[in-house]
């Protein structure tokens, strides 16, 4: 997407703020230099091609923005902030892009536009079992545990039940 979107003037960055879900492999970080590494890491892993843009090690910018762990944010001219989602899906923020893309076309063309606001609960796919294998692999047991029980605590039981099964299946011996 940056670089489809680049070729149309959008610039991309990601801000690696913390660790969502630490586990074995990646835990909390102790030092901006651990920070370093492991956001070097997951470039490496996810062959990341925009820049990557590392948070200090309070995590001031996370702050600022709101703490979410997968915010996406688009700053328009000056600065300002004209899209914020509290989750980061590629669909939504494509639909974003080329509407701001198109109005900044026809405002090229002379005509008239105005900036309006709008609110829009937006919806994504959502495999639980397949980020539970995810942090697995990447991050280790301690991840999917605590992640399990954030979605418990958070959602209930029921919420947190396919992932639970699904992990309990991965700890059983084989038959």
């Amino acid at each position: 997407m940056a670089e489809e979107y680049g070729a149309r003037g959008v610039k991309f960055a990601f801000i690696y703020t913390r660790e969502a879900h630490p586990g074995e492999k990646y835990g909390h970080h102790q030092s901006f230099d651990q920070k370093l590494r492991n956001a070097r890491d997951m470039v490496d892993a996810h062959n990341i091609r925009r820049p990557m843009l590392v948070d200090d090690l309070d995590g001031k910018v996370h702050r600022a923005y709101g703490s979410l762990p997968n915010m996406a944010y688009i700053i328009g001219g000056g600065g300002k902030i004209v899209y914020r989602a509290a989750w980061t899906d590629a669909g939504n923020l494509r639909l974003v892009l080329d509407s701001i893309l198109e109005s900044r076309d026809r405002r090229n063309n002379g005509e008239p536009m105005r900036p309006f606001y709008v609110e829009w609960e937006a919806s994504v796919a959502l495999d639980r079992v397949k980020f539970v294998e995810m942090l697995l692999n990447d991050v280790g047991p301690r991840a999917v545990t605590e992640y399990i029980a954030a979605i418990e605590a958070t959602l209930g039981a029921a919420a947190a039940r396919p992932a639970r099964k699904w992990w309990e299946a991965q700890q059983s011996p084989e038959q």
